[in-house]
């Protein structure tokens, strides 16, 4: 990994102030000559730093002006949230929050794609889901496996019932949330809190159990894999809250 350069430094510092509300939406921020005069830093270095945090979509440039706050509440985007969660211990409610409609999407999409299996199972492909599936397996066999690792073998698993499903649309989210997910620290240890991977790992082959059998899901078996699978989702929500919060009072220390 790269050693953080002062334009890192700079822009992380600036949008971390904007995730915290100390500069407010729409409010002008610092000159390119204040921001230099700040971080000791060279007016190209500071000027960089600003076009660095559009980009990201914390700021917006204004002719004449300099670069004003954007309202990332709003406008906020895919990679402005990924680079909220480097400062996430300094801002832990809106990372919680953030965290939280993450995971909510996450559902949407894993539940859209089981109703899909479900009205007609027999009509797709699950082979590369099956393959995953023992991936993930031996991973969890294997004691050397990180919680990172079996993460990422879980989201490849879920990646490819998505593509057999034939929704490109819902696999490109997925794909965007998942590299949200792995860059999180916390993510992997409050996913496996409330069920061990081991705990996933037969509700996937349950799934494709049924699948095999080429006979349609029960409506109560569908209604009652979606109530188990929110509640485990709202303890995910909560565990992350919970670890969040600790780092931010450790670090506070």
């Amino acid at each position: 990994m790269s050693k953080p350069t002062v334009v890192d430094a700079i822009t992380e510092q600036l949008a971390y102030r904007i995730a915290a509300g100390i500069y407010q939406p729409g409010e002008l921020l610092p000159s390119v000559r204040q921001l230099a005069t700040e971080f000791a830093a060279s007016t190209p270095t500071a000027n960089s730093a600003l076009g660095r945090l559009a980009a990201l979509g914390f700021a917006e440039a204004r002719r004449g002006l300099g670069y004003t706050v954007r309202d990332i509440r709003v406008y906020g985007g895919i990679d402005t949230w990924r680079y909220l969660f480097r400062f996430a211990h300094r801002v832990p409610e809106q990372a919680a929050r953030l965290f939280a409609d993450i995971i909510d999407i996450d559902h949407m999409l894993l539940m859209e794609t089981l109703r899909a299996f479900a009205a007609d199972p027999g009509r797709y492909d699950i082979t590369q889901a099956r393959h995953a599936a023992d991936r993930m397996e031996l991973l969890i066999a294997d004691e050397n496996s990180s919680l990172n690792d079996i993460m990422a073998a879980e989201l490849h698993l879920l990646r490819c019932s998505f593509a057999a499903a034939g929704k490109p649309g819902v696999l490109s989210l997925f794909n965007t949330v998942g590299e949200i997910l792995l860059s999180i620290p916390e993510a992997a240890q409050a996913f496996y809190e409330p069920v061990e991977p081991a705990g996933h790992l037969v509700l996937a082959r349950r799934v494709q159990e049924i699948h095999a059998m080429d006979s349609d899901f029960e409506a109560t078996d569908l209604s009652m894999i979606e109530i188990l699978i929110r509640e485990y989702h709202n303890q995910v929500i909560e565990a992350f809250r919970q670890l969040i919060t600790a780092r931010a009072a450790a670090t506070a220390e």
